[in-house]
């Protein structure tokens, strides 16, 4: 029998050089992303645009959470409530038409039947559309309660003949 002879070798891996430091991204870096999403000619467009088309909808308890300062996520969240599932998914398909006619896509859109929440991604504007015990149960205004909290009013906004009427401007 023939002696078998291990060889062991060391392999050295070749040197690596590290990869420089990641920069952190800056509220710059942000705006340029949300600008490739959002084209309005401001963040307080797209809200004001985002608000009608709710009330539009008769959606309910309409708050603009402004999170500027205390997020990196966003700038602002805008919470309202729905009735029911139907109402929640006219109202998600609206706010969506509504923007996108005026130049802003969304980033992400996330609904699902069944859920009770639908969310709309705009970057620098967050739509959160809920049912009642939902809104309740996950309570953001409780969790962002360092926010300033507008609670906004119909009157204040659209009516919703004219929401309506440029909805149908869209069919022609």
């Amino acid at each position: 029998m023939a002696a078998t002879k291990k060889i062991s070798k060391t392999v050295k891996a070749p040197k690596v050089e590290k990869p420089a430091k990641a920069e952190k991204v800056s509220k710059v870096s942000k705006t340029s992303k949300a600008s490739k999403a959002v084209k309005t000619s401001s963040i307080e467009d797209a809200v004001r645009m985002a608000a009608t088309v709710l009330f539009s909808k008769k959606a309910e308890d309409v708050v603009l959470l402004d999170l500027r300062g205390l997020s990196t996520l966003t700038d602002y969240y805008l919470i309202c409530t729905c009735q029911n599932e139907a109402q929640m998914r006219a109202t998600l398909n609206s706010v969506q038409r509504a923007l996108s006619r005026e130049g802003t896509k969304a980033l992400r859109s996330e609904y699902r039947a069944g859920v009770r929440w639908a969310v709309l991604d705009y970057s620098d504007l967050i739509v959160h559309i809920f049912e009642k015990q939902a809104r309740v149960y996950y309570s953001l205004e409780r969790l962002w309660g360092d926010a300033k909290a507008t609670h906004l009013k119909a009157e204040d906004y659209a009516s919703p003949d004219e929401v309506n009427l440029e909805d149908e401007d869209d069919d022609l």
